[in-house]
C-alpha cells in the first residue's frame, strides 16, 4: 500500500467511526433522559464530530501535499511522508492510552454525569488505539513504490 493509499484508508475509517458515533450518541441523547446516558451520548457524540474534522483536514492536506510534488507516487517523496505518519500515529497511539486511562478514572466517579462521559472516553480511546495502532503497524510494514511513478510496489 502506498502512503497515500494508507492516508485515505485512516480517513475512511475515521470518517465511518465519526459518523457511527456522531448518530449513535444524539440518538442516545434523545432517547433518554438519565444524566449517564445524556453524558455517554454527548461525550460520543462529540468524539464523532471531531474524527470527522480530522478526516476532512487530512484528506485536503493530502491533496495539497500531492499537488506539490511531480511525481507523488515516485519512491523518492514517499518515504519521507511514510516516516512522518509513522511518527504520528506512534505519538497519537501514546495519547490514546492517556484518553482510556483518563476515561477510565473518570467512569469511577460518583457522578453519573461523570461517570458517563468517563465510558464514552474509554469506548473512544480504545478504538482510537487499535486504529492509530493498527495503521502504525500498517506504515511500517508497507512497500516502497518504484520510482518510475507507476505505483506499482517493489517486490
Amino acid at each position: 500500500m502506498d502512503i497515500w493509499q494508507r492516508e485515505e484508508a485512516l480517513a475512511r475509517t475515521k470518517v465511518a467511526w465519526g459518523m457511527a458515533s456522531v448518530v449513535a450518541g444524539l440518538g442516545l441523547v434523545a432517547a433518554t433522559g438519565t444524566p449517564w446516558r445524556r453524558s455517554f451520548g454527548l461525550q460520543t457524540a462529540g468524539w464523532g464530530a471531531v474524527d470527522l474534522g480530522i478526516a476532512a483536514v487530512g484528506l485536503r492536506l493530502q491533496g495539497r501535499r500531492m499537488s506539490l510534488l511531480p511525481d507523488p507516487y515516485a519512491a523518492q517523496p514517499q518515504e519521507p511522508e511514510r516516516r512522518k505518519l509513522w511518527r504520528i500515529l506512534m505519538v497519537n497511539a501514546v495519547a490514546d492510552v492517556g484518553y482510556v486511562a483518563l476515561g477510565m478514572k473518570m467512569a469511577r466517579d460518583s457522578r453519573s454525569r461523570v461517570s458517563g462521559a468517563g465510558v464514552a472516553v474509554v469506548v473512544q480511546g480504545a478504538f482510537l488505539l487499535l486504529h492509530d495502532s493498527f495503521h502504525a503497524v500498517g506504515c511500517a510494514n508497507d512497500r516502497h513504490v518504484t520510482s518510475q511513478g507507476s505505483g506499482k510496489q517493489e517486490p
